[in-house]
């Protein structure tokens, strides 16, 4: 058997699709892809955003989204779209070429190489991605593909998930392997409970004790599959919650009495405030990036004894989070463990406004984001949410209204331009071609915009909402802040961007054009549409926010 057949059958025995740019270095791979059996391959038009959509498809299945890159500049596309799987701790299986072995450059004792490069298109791609990735290794022996592939999965989907990287030479790929004289990869026995005992008499008495305790869940519940037990926890605690911003708001939804909404910096005043005022904190399967705790990060929680629980030890001990009992722990087994407590919490209620869009009202002739988001939470029943970043993933975070069974992906860690798209393409397809509604940035957007070609070949029906608000809105605000300027982040100071509605109708794509609020009468439309289709909203490029939050800023009030 060929060795690019067997691992064209080692994916399609894992997941249903994989995505993929081709090249020369990949091109037994390519060949043998074209002739699977059962794996659907969607060709994209970027390798960053091939990685992306694999991240995209990872979030949803909770598998190792795979993705097939080519040599060197192959590689380092799918850079970005790793890094974000990376930072979130998404899974992800990336498959690289390589030149033939006898092409690839010599290394010294140090390792470092003799000459720059050997092969054409070479580079050690490996050593660039070993610091962010699960597993990151040359398959330098055709009998060891077997084992490569198993460790890379694994170790990708087990603790907390990440992407692999396998990179396989030209030679490997055409190496004839009897897949019965393989040899497999056998992981010592596992345990996503750590060794560390769960002090749980401690965390009951602290909780039982609280006048204002308070939970704070992330995306490590959705990655350990302990989102069921969650509900059962949350039922039973009655307790007042939130989600934090842009990595899990598909978590817990306003079906749930106590949801606070949206945790952080750009989050929800109801989330902030709790935050500001809890005397008992408990952080379940997050981070907390600086997203959670803001910059003045000495501020965040100081009311509150602090518990919290992640599966990786060292993310319990940053200068970010002061925690009085750390949990190294898998998130669903603690929520498993806390469930079959008997415990009864104190409540405390917490009024949760839905926000007003009369408060943001834009300059004349342009849509108004909150009205919009209003508009479109009445019309997302069986879509499910992708978003990039800035104003057009902030504004969603804040205001869109998902229902529990709706997913919400937005990278947090990266926070990349240009992603949502991909990410889109990649939900699209994990779900089966399910709806999903994409809101890009017109700067975002123009990251990954030849993706849409990948959108109309494959007929996703996706809905793409363009936020065009003249250019970079968050760079434009910070500039102005900061610098009273503003360089570099719209037309009149040196980006510009073309015209979206000829673009996308020469594309072939149904355009729709909301410019004002008159025009929201249009989103049901949109909703309702079969295949795909782009929508363009005009933004205010002075749109007025809601308030960021600081740590401590909404203490006592």
């Amino acid at each position: 058997m060929k060795l690019s057949d067997y691992i064209v059958e080692f994916v399609e025995n894992y997941v249903d699709s994989a995505f993929l740019l081709s090249g020369g270095g990949i091109m037994h791979i390519v060949d043998s892809l074209g002739r699977a059996k059962k794996l659907k391959t969607y060709c994209m038009h970027h390798e960053q955003a091939a990685a992306i959509a694999a991240e995209g498809y990872g979030r949803m299945t909770n598998k190792a989204g795979v993705v097939f890159v080519t040599t060197g500049p192959g590689g380092t596309n799918a850079i970005t779209g790793a890094a974000g799987a990376w930072l979130d701790s998404i899974p992800m299986l990336v498959i690289n070429g390589q030149v033939k072995t006898d092409n690839i450059t010599p290394r010294k004792n140090n390792g470092g190489q003799m000459v720059r490069a050997t092969g054409f298109q070479e580079l050690n791609v490996i050593d660039m991605v070993k610091p962010m990735s699960k597993y990151a290794e040359t398959v330098e022996h055709p009998e060891d593909i077997r084992y490569h592939l198993e460790k890379a999965v694994y170790l990708a989907t087990h603790g907390r998930p990440g992407p692999s990287w396998v990179e396989i030479p030209l030679d490997i790929q055409t190496a004839e392997v009897d897949p019965k004289n393989l040899r497999g990869y056998f992981p010592a026995f596992f345990s996503q409970t750590t060794s560390n005992k769960i002090p749980m008499k401690t965390i009951v008495d602290m909780l039982k004790n609280a006048k204002r305790p308070m939970l704070l869940v992330g995306n490590g519940i959705r990655l350990g599959g302990g989102e069921e037990i969650l509900w059962k926890v949350l039922k039973k605690l009655n307790i007042n919650t939130a989600t934090t911003i842009f990595t899990c708001d598909d978590l817990v939804t306003y079906e749930y009495p106590q949801y606070l909404g949206r945790q952080g910096v750009p989050g929800s005043k109801p989330a902030n405030w709790a935050i500001d005022n809890c005397d008992v904190l408990l952080v379940v399967g997050e981070r907390m990036q600086l997203t959670q705790t803001s910059y003045d990060y000495e501020n965040f929680a100081t009311q509150a004894k602090v518990i919290m629980v992640d599966i990786d030890e060292n993310e319990l001990h940053k200068k970010m989070i002061n925690t009085d009992v750390a949990v190294h722990a898998d998130a669903k087994t603690f929520l498993e463990e806390l469930y079959n407590q008997d415990l009864t919490l104190n409540r405390w209620d917490i009024d949760v406004p839905a926000i007003d869009p009369s408060r943001y009202t834009p300059k004349k002739g342009y849509v108004n984001i909150y009205a919009f988001l209003e508009e479109l939470s009445k019309h997302l029943d069986g879509h499910h949410v992708t978003t990039a970043d800035g104003m057009a993933s902030v504004g969603p975070h804040q205001a869109l209204r998902v229902k529990r069974g709706q997913r919400f992906l937005t990278n947090a860690g990266l926070g990349h331009m240009g992603s949502g798209l991909p990410y889109a393409i990649g939900a699209c397809i994990a779900s089966g071609k399910q709806p999903v509604v994409c809101m890009e940035g017109d700067g975002s957007l123009m990251l990954n915009i030849q993706e849409l070609q990948t959108v109309l070949h494959h007929k996703l029906p996706i809905k793409l909402y363009i936020w065009n608000n003249n250019g970079y809105f968050s760079i434009r605000t910070t500039h102005t802040n900061y610098f009273k300027k503003v360089f570099a982040a719209d037309p009149a100071s040196g980006v510009s961007f073309p015209n979206f509605e000829k673009l996308t109708k020469a594309w072939g794509f149904d355009y729709v054009k909301i410019a004002s609020d008159a025009d929201l009468h249009k989103v049901e439309k949109v909703q309702k549409h079969k295949g795909p289709i782009v929508c363009e909203l005009f933004i205010d490029p002075a749109q007025p926010m809601l308030a960021k939050w600081s740590a401590g800023k909404l203490r006592g009030k």
